[in-house]
C-alpha cells in the first residue's frame, strides 16, 4: 500500500533541498571544485531540468542496462538497489576522452575517483539484462521509465519502497564540506531528482548526462558481462 506520509516527506526534503540556499560556488580550480560546483547548481532546480529523457517503452520486456563499479558483479536477485544508465548512452558521453574513469564518473554525476578504494579492486563497467518490470525511474515527480519527462510535483502513491529510496537519495546527495573519518572528503551528489545525472564535465554542451534507471532489490538479471572504462568508451562506431 501507497504511504502518504513518506510521500509528505519526499515533497517536504524535496521543498527544503530545493530552495536551500548554498552560498554561492567559487571559481572552479580543479576537479574538487568543479564535482562541489555542480552540487551547487544541481541542488536548484530550475525550468531547464525537465528534459527529454531515454524512455524504455512497455513492449520491451528485457533491456540491457550497465553500471560503473569497483565491486564487481552484482549477485542475482540482487541485493541492493542498482543505478544503471543505457549503455550507448553513457558510450556516447565518454567516447574518444582521454580519461575514461573520469569522464563516466562526470557523465554519471559521481565524485572524482582516479583509484578504487581498496589496492585489490579495479573499475568496470558491467552490462546486463533485466526485466524491464524490474526498473524505475529514480524521479519523485514519477517513476515511470515509459515516460519522456520527469514531473516537478511528486507523484502520489509511490511504493514505501520506493518512496523511502528517494527520500534518502535526497536527503544525502545535496552537501559538500563532510569528512570521513579517514579525512578524506564524504561528498554528496548533484542528484537532480528529474530522471538524468548531472554531467559535470565543463567541456560538456549540457549539464544533461544520462538518462537514470535503478535496478529493485531482489531482481533476477542474467548476460554479465565486464568491460575495462577505457575498452567500453571506444566501443562501438562513433564515426
Amino acid at each position: 500500500m501507497p504511504n502518504p506520509g513518506l510521500n509528505v516527506a519526499c515533497c517536504a526534503a524535496l521543498t527544503v533541498l530545493s530552495a536551500c540556499a548554498l552560498s554561492p560556488p567559487q571559481a572552479p580550480t580543479g576537479l574538487t571544485a568543479l564535482y562541489e560546483q555542480s552540487i551547487h547548481a544541481a541542488a536548484v532546480r530550475d525550468p531547464s531540468f525537465a528534459a527529454d529523457l531515454q524512455t524504455i517503452q512497455p513492449g520491451q520486456t528485457s533491456v540491457t542496462v550497465g553500471t560503473f563499479t569497483e565491486w564487481g558483479a552484482p549477485a542475482s536477485p540482487t541485493q541492493r538497489p542498482i543505478w544503471v544508465s543505457l549503455p550507448s548512452q553513457l558510450q556516447d558521453l565518454c567516447h574518444g576522452k582521454p580519461n575514461a574513469v573520469l569522464a563516466i564518473q562526470q557523465a554519471l554525476g559521481l565524485p572524482p575517483q582516479a583509484t578504487p578504494s581498496k589496492p585489490e579492486h579495479e573499475w568496470q563497467v558491467l552490462t546486463f539484462n533485466v526485466g524491464r518490470e524490474a526498473l524505475f525511474r529514480p524521479c519523485p515527480g514519477g517513476t515511470d521509465i515509459a515516460a519522456p519527462r520527469c514531473g516537478n510535483a511528486v507523484a502520489q502513491g509511490l511504493d514505501e519502497t520506493t518512496a523511502r529510496f528517494l527520500l534518502n537519495q535526497l536527503w544525502s546527495s545535496d552537501r559538500i564540506g563532510f569528512r570521513a573519518a579517514s579525512g578524506a572528503p564524504d561528498w554528496g551528489y548533484p542528484f537532480t531528482g528529474m530522471g538524468w545525472a548531472y554531467n559535470w564535465d565543463p567541456q560538456a554542451a549540457s549539464p544533461i548526462g544520462v538518462s537514470e534507471f535503478v535496478v529493485r532489490k531482489g531482481s533476477v538479471i542474467s548476460q554479465v558481462s565486464a568491460a575495462a572504462p577505457a575498452q567500453f568508451c571506444q566501443s562501438g562506431d562513433k564515426t
